[in-house]
């Protein structure tokens, strides 16, 4: 039996994202009877498991036609030949999100019942396992900083573009007291965002230590890389890449005027990011006080490690949205 994981997804997921769970659905042996794995990707970024195999699009439908014992599992989309196999659909995303408007909404929504019609079964985030992160030697972590933000280090920003310029506002405050190399990094939805966001710092006194990047080109080492996370609005896969930064030891600071779980806000620091001073302060407070930027990570990574344990809990939906 072959087990087949298509990580081509719809509805604007980011590949970090699919790529990632694949290789945590893999390591926590997906719950099928023992088959060979394999990995149908035209671009994946990551390192496989050991047990499984990585084919392209067209190799992966050359080989299903003579192929009589086959299970799909995908995230949206299905590659030729593969419908008439059992198929498993793994739903990170509802379409509801979209922003293109109401036709657009509307295609979504349908595309979507339709894949859930043709599963066997939808998993969705609470039947995930835990994120397998890796650990990463420091040459490699210099080298993501060296891409990000030309080697210094960063403050990773999830925040959305109309916020961009009340942070900049604070991250100026921090600045001017530091004095010293300090970069924020913005992750933008998408290209046209980051161009957006690029015109709004035109000018910006501190412009040089201001940087971008997509979610489609963010890889889980820019995670490890980052000095803190700021997320500021609650978006249903944040929740996962949340996990990644206390697993990975990176301290997280949470805007508290966003819906997150109740769980998500013990991962880090939450509080008000509109808070005049809010920010900066707790800028100035990471990077003066080396001990204490120590201790929230070993915080955000004892929550990550206890949610790990605590399966059952997970699946009450404490964890949950």
């Amino acid at each position: 039996m072959r087990i087949f994981i298509d990580t081509k997804a719809t509805w604007n997921l980011p590949s970090v994202l699919v790529h990632q769970v694949v290789i945590d659905l893999i390591t926590a042996e997906i719950q099928l009877p023992s088959a060979e794995i394999i990995v149908v990707s035209d671009g994946f970024n990551g390192i496989l498991p050991p047990g499984a195999s990585l084919m392209s699009t067209m190799e992966a439908e050359n080989l299903l036609i003579n192929c009589t014992n086959a299970v799909i599992i995908h995230f949206g989309l299905v590659f030729k030949g593969a419908e008439h196999f059992p198929q498993y659909f793994i739903d990170l995303t509802n379409p509801k999100h979209l922003k293109e408007g109401f036709l657009a909404n509307w295609i979504a929504q349908i595309n979507y019942h339709k894949t859930i019609k043709k599963a066997r079964r939808v998993f969705g985030w609470l039947d995930l396992p835990s994120p397998s992160l890796p650990s990463y030697e420091w040459s490699e972590l210099a080298m993501a900083k060296s891409r990000n933000s030309g080697g210094d280090n960063y403050f990773m920003a999830f925040v959305p573009l109309s916020e961009i310029v009340s942070t900049l506002k604070e991250f100026s405050i921090f600045k001017k007291w530091q004095q010293t190399s300090m970069a924020i990094l913005f992750i933008c939805e998408n290209q046209k965002e980051l161009s957006n966001a690029e015109s709004l710092v035109k000018g910006y006194k501190y412009r040089n230590a201001v940087f971008f990047k997509t979610l489609e080109n963010l890889d889980l080492i820019d995670f490890a890389a980052a000095y803190t996370t700021l997320w500021s609005t609650s978006i249903h896969y944040y929740t996962r890449m949340i996990q990644w930064s206390a697993g990975l030891g990176v301290p997280i600071l949470m805007n508290s005027t966003s819906n997150w779980s109740v769980a998500f806000t013990k991962a880090g620091e939450c509080f008000n990011f509109s808070e005049t001073m809010g920010l900066s302060n707790h800028f100035k407070l990471y990077y003066k006080d080396e001990v204490y930027k120590q201790t929230r990570a070993n915080h955000g990574h004892a929550w990550f490690n206890q949610m790990k344990q605590d399966g059952l809990t997970i699946k009450n939906g404490i964890f949950a949205q």
